[in-house]
């Protein structure tokens, strides 16, 4: 999609999408959400906190759906949205691990379970603008492309990585992924991200920093968890990550470096050019 990047004026440009991932999950991680100036994130919709997205919004939020098979965390589980027998574990919830998702969940049924999310979404009132994927549960080759025509099905960005070698994609999907991919006529972009390391503050701030500095041009989805530490958050394994964050988002040099070295654009801006770049065209051929 070269061709569309030189459309919107980035071909060759440094640029990022700053993408607060989880949200809906956590009133903290809402509110982090609402503190920070960068519009951009994905609500996971079965869970808990996501009205409180609409009754308290940001302004300018450009939100997507955060498409999940799974559960992650032990104290906040979540159920699916529908009845597929294949997406739940013997309690009803939706599975911890993206592996034991992978060893049940079938194709058909999780894209059931991905319209519904996006149906929630849209019935709140949000105005979705992209799709991406929860801890990868949507990268198993078969299930990937249930997600994709999801996306392509409600003409909105989804996340599609710009290449499949990647450490969070396992060896087998890789070449199924690719041949997938060849398919889907969908922007594809660079993965990047807070650095997701119980490592301390200092040491992620200065990977973060040098990957300002130093990335080169493309268009990044940079993912990030910022959370604020409450009584809600403080038991997370990873709440230091999250409150890091927060911290290193919020940190001068960082807004001063990403002021005035990178084009900040928005799914919104992105989706509502690329509708327009394709038309009536078909996003994705059929298998």
């Amino acid at each position: 999609m070269e061709g569309f990047w030189e459309y919107v004026g980035l071909k060759g440009v440094r640029a990022a999408i700053i993408h607060h991932d989880d949200l809906g999950m956590f009133r903290a991680q809402n509110d982090a959400f609402r503190s920070l100036p960068f519009p951009t994130g994905s609500i996971l919709a079965p869970a808990a906190w996501v009205p409180d997205l609409v009754e308290n919004p940001k302004p300018g939020a450009d939100l997507g759906v955060h498409l999940t098979l799974n559960s992650e965390w032990a104290h906040c589980r979540i159920r699916p949205l529908t009845c597929g027998p294949s997406l739940r574990d013997r309690q009803g919830y939706l599975f911890r691990t993206v592996e034991e998702a992978w060893r049940s969940v079938r194709a058909e049924e999780a894209e059931a379970e991905f319209r519904a999310q996006v149906e929630l979404a849209l019935g709140l009132g949000i105005d979705v603008t992209h799709v991406d994927t929860h801890m990868g549960s949507a990268l198993r080759p078969d299930i990937a492309e249930a997600y994709l025509r999801v996306a392509c099905s409600y003409r909105v960005l989804a996340l599609v990585p710009d290449d499949v070698d990647h450490p969070m994609i396992p060896q087998p999907f890789r070449e199924p992924l690719r041949r997938l991919l060849g398919r889907v006529r969908l922007p594809r972009l660079k993965l990047a991200g807070l650095p997701y390391v119980q490592a301390g503050y200092d040491v992620r701030l200065r990977a973060f920093r040098d990957f300002l500095l130093n990335a080169e041009p493309g268009v990044y989805h940079v993912i990030h968890h910022a959370c604020l530490r409450t009584g809600e958050t403080r038991d997370l394994p990873d709440i230091d990550v999250r409150e890091g964050d927060l911290r290193i988002l919020s940190d001068p040099e960082v807004r001063k470096i990403l002021e005035e070295r990178w084009v900040l654009v928005t799914y919104r801006e992105l989706r509502d050019a690329f509708r327009k770049y394709m038309g009536s065209e078909p996003w994705m051929a059929e298998g």
